[in-house]
């Protein structure tokens, strides 16, 4: 449902053949490792986009980066 709605709106598609690499959330580049989102996952991501800086955050007791952290402006984290 949701790749449907992504395709009526041509936005561009990126899938992983690596059944091993997880990624959950949406357009950030800081990328919180853990349980639903693994380090392979970041890669493939970083290398999908080359021209940015992809950076990764080990996430402990918490089910995403952005449950306890957003960005507040340039390189501010709050």
């Amino acid at each position: 449902m949701m790749k449907e709605a992504m395709e009526k709106l041509q936005v561009n598609i990126v899938k992983t053949k690596d059944k091993n690499a997880t990624l959950d959330g949406g357009r950030e580049f800081s990328v919180g490792i853990l349980e639903r989102t693994n380090q392979l996952g970041a890669e493939i991501l970083a290398d999908t986009f080359k021209d940015h800086t992809v950076s990764t955050v080990p996430v402990a007791n918490s089910l995403h980066l952005k449950s306890f952290c957003s960005k507040a402006g340039p390189n501010l984290i709050a």
